[in-house]
């Protein structure tokens, strides 16, 4: 089994990612990674504007005997639009058709130019102008009063702004989302289908690399006070689009990626506050580990080219016998490290070793190694002093240019089919397409999902800083795995947590401040582009 991406049905036409699997390419399935959206309004929320303020007038009646949440610090810089549902898309006209600009992240607003509605085509309540540009849709989605307490819970859950890791993970092991804190005899009865704590059917071979950083001995543990809007197990804010008065939303598959903002007690348990204002019991999931792995920046004394460790354990290095045969050092290179090498190696042709560049009597072996070149020739479409990205698929290795000039260095893992066959759909055999690419889409945080519409069956939760290359090809971090350099996607270019940061941070354009995505071009100037090769 495994997993693609297949195009959105939405305005952007773009997909959400792919995920990381082990299995081989001939058990590969047709289903693809996507953006996972939230569940529609019932047809009668969507009768139009008569509908949407008495839903508004509703939630404020409700509010006003909630318990009130502190004042937004956001409030102090001007009007907002906030979004306070999914998928708020920024146009470049006051109307929705076309492809958008970019989108409003759910529970973060976006600066407005002027609090007048702008009358456009496809929303009945006109449009605001954002900074720096583009136009957002009143409707139920966005609010342009930032103090609301559902806002205020949603912007309390938000992804956390400038960490590499936007939110904490674990993976789920079929554990229920609710809309509260459940009663011990609610729970009892929601979770009796569910077995014992502890107790879950183990997904298979296909699925050992989502399970690399779990940390199943180490359970989640209550890290902050009740949120005020779940005080006394109650929930003290209504909005979006799901009924408050059903105590399970949905289900967590087992398999399943979780992001959660909170952590807290009550009823003697533990319970994680998720991006959408669901509580789900840490005890029915596992911890991820975050992964510290990053590459190198090269602006300094680091110099190509980087022999790596592509394995997960220590490999030896070597000393040169005065017969020329090598033989073991007494020290090691750890796991994922790099050194620096010199280009001449020595050895036999199908067993080589490189002297390091400090230490010329001390080798690095080929094998379990893979190797940054450096570019000695600019390709012929990147301009000189232009900003790109080297990807190689086979030695798994990624580099950041400025023309000729390496900037940063470090590992990557590609579609588990390794390079693309000539005649075979890359999607369906899970090899990266190789070829020269600019970005089309930047998003700051996205869930991802194999299942079109509301997720069913498998989703990774918030995925940071994703970059789409042609969709559903893309780059994007996997906090699921830190086997870097080899294959493990099921197309895409997998990167981890702080390499992720800093390469969306490199490439063009930069993300407005406080959008959630941009897509390049319309005003925002030309993206980076990406070459991906297969050696």
């Amino acid at each position: 089994m495994r997993y693609g991406f297949v195009a959105m049905v939405l305005p952007v036409a773009l997909a959400a990612a792919c995920s990381a699997s082990p299995s081989g390419p001939t058990q590969a399935s047709n289903a693809g990674w996507r953006h996972a959206p939230e569940p529609e309004p019932p047809a009668q929320e969507l009768r139009g504007d008569t509908a949407e303020a008495e839903a508004e007038v509703a939630a404020s009646e409700k509010a006003k005997t909630a318990v009130k949440p502190e004042p937004a610090p956001e409030e102090q810089d001007g009007p907002r639009v906030g979004a306070v549902g999914p998928h708020v898309f920024i146009w470049p006209k006051p109307s929705q058709k076309g492809i958008a600009l970019g989108n409003i992240r759910l529970g973060t607003s976006v600066r407005v130019k002027s609090t007048t509605p702008v009358q456009g085509e496809g929303c009945g309540r006109g449009y605001v102008e954002v900074e720096p540009q583009g136009f957002v849709c009143l409707n139920m989605r966005t609010t342009l009063d930032v103090t609301k307490p559902y806002y205020r819970a949603l912007h309390d859950v938000a992804p956390r702004a400038g960490e590499r890791y936007p939110y904490d993970y674990a993976y789920s092991r079929g554990a229920p989302m609710y809309s509260r804190v459940p009663t011990p005899e609610e729970w009892a009865e929601a979770e009796a289908s569910l077995g014992a704590v502890g107790t879950y059917q183990e997904l298979g071979p296909w699925a050992s690399g989502h399970e690399e950083l779990l940390a199943p001995d180490q359970p989640i543990e209550a890290r902050d006070p009740v949120p005020w809007y779940f005080e006394g197990g109650k929930r003290h804010v209504e909005g979006g689009t799901r009924s408050t008065n059903r105590l399970v939303w949905k289900s967590i598959p087992n398999g399943s990626m979780l992001a959660y903002a909170k952590a807290f007690e009550m009823h003697g348990r533990v319970w994680l506050v998720t991006p959408d204002l669901t509580v789900v019991p840490a005890d029915r999931v596992q911890r991820i580990v975050q992964s510290d792995f990053h590459g190198v920046s090269l602006r300094s004394d680091v110099q190509l080219p980087l022999g790596w460790n592509r394995t997960k354990q220590p490999q030896p290095l070597y000393t040169r016998e005065d017969d020329g045969s090598f033989s073991v050092l007494g020290e090691t290179i750890a796991a994922k490290a790099w050194v620096e090498i010199d280009s001449q190696g020595a050895g036999a042709k199908d067993d080589r070793y490189y002297p390091l560049r400090d230490r010329p009597d001390v080798f690095l072996r080929a094998k379990n190694s893979t190797f940054t070149w450096p570019r000695k020739k600019l390709p012929q479409a990147i301009r000189p002093g232009e900003k790109w990205i080297d990807a190689r698929i086979m030695p798994g290795t990624l580099t950041a240019y400025e023309g000729l000039k390496p900037v940063y260095a470090t590992l990557f893992s590609p579609g588990k089919g390794g390079a693309p066959v000539p005649g075979l759909d890359h999607t369906k055999y899970a090899t990266t397409q190789t070829g020269y690419f600019r970005f089309e889409w930047k998003e700051r945080v996205a869930t991802m999902s194999n299942e079109p519409g509301d997720p069913k069956v498998l989703w990774f939760s918030d995925v940071p800083n994703i970059q789409y290359i042609r969709a559903p090809l893309a780059m994007h971090v996997a906090y699921w795995h830190a086997d870097y350099a080899n294959p493990k996607s099921a197309e895409c270019v997998n990167i981890s947590a702080r390499d992720g940061q800093w390469l969306f941070d490199f490439t063009d354009p930069p993300l407005p401040k406080d959008w959630g995505a941009v897509r390049p071009g319309a005003g925002f100037g030309r993206s980076t582009p990406i070459m991906i090769n297969g050696m």
